[in-house]
């Protein structure tokens, strides 16, 4: 997808003012949490959860978080605050923080996992194992970028014709076809406290551009960290925290 359709005519010096009838789609990594070595390293900064928790109160509960990671492990990072979710970009949907998981994506074939488990350990990558996909990551073995690459489309192929392979930023993705970010906006957005809103979505990868644009499609809007703006995870941080008050006022 050309980065282009994301841009906007010129970059925003700052994020936008926060208005009270959005429904707000967060990304986890590289948007609210800084990029760490590998998943499991990744630490949510003090203070988030209580600034998530106090900005998910001021939209009337309509804010969730759209991540790659399954919702179990956007629990642990972000405790003890419990949001709405959708994990897996969109394999799983949680549209309350005390609503069920619903898992929309079948789970891969043990032996495909275990396949991809011992080929990941021969090539030096960093597998991440999804309730929904896989994911290969790069971030400590930069060099190792087109080896993930080629292994990404032989597990993907290995999955089946229902499978793809999506490239990010050190990352590639293993997922089913037909779950993207954008289908998650457009399932959360079906129902309360979603419905009725505007969404807006901020990101930082190439799979927030189909959460973005799912929000355009339905009158609301987005932001690309990284594309539209130079701001990263502290200021959206920063941002967040202030969303409260701003509403207020």
């Amino acid at each position: 997808m050309d980065p282009q359709t994301f841009s906007r005519s010129s970059r925003l010096e700052e994020l936008p003012p926060p208005c009270s009838d959005w429904a707000l789609f967060l990304d986890l990594d590289g948007t609210l949490i800084d990029f760490a070595p590998t998943p499991s390293a990744a630490r949510a900064p003090a203070g988030l959860a209580s600034a998530l928790r106090d900005a998910a109160a001021a939209l009337e509960g309509a804010l969730a978080i759209v991540s790659g990671r399954e919702i179990s492990a956007i629990d642990r990072l972000l405790a003890p605050a419990r949001l709405a979710a959708a994990g897996c970009h969109g394999g799983e949907l949680r549209h309350c923080p005390d609503c069920a998981v619903l898992r929309q994506a079948p789970p891969l074939d043990p032996a495909l996992v275990a396949e991809a488990t011992a080929l990941a350990e021969a090539e030096g990558l960093h597998l991440e194992v999804k309730a929904t996909g896989l994911a290969l990551h790069v971030r400590v073995c930069p060099d190792r970028e087109a080896a993930a690459h080629a292994l990404a489309l032989h597990l993907a192929a290995r999955a089946g014709s229902d499978y793809e392979v999506l490239p990010g930023e050190m990352v590639r993705e293993i997922r089913p076809r037909g779950f993207d970010k954008g289908r998650a906006v457009r399932a959360l957005m079906e129902a309360s406290p979603f419905a009725g809103r505007r969404p807006f979505f901020l990101g930082d990868d190439v799979t927030d551009r189909d959460g973005i644009a799912a929000a355009r499609a339905l009158g609301g809007d987005g932001v690309l960290l990284g594309c539209d703006t130079a701001a990263g995870p502290a200021e959206v941080r920063a941002w967040l925290s202030a969303l409260p008050k701003a509403l207020a006022r």
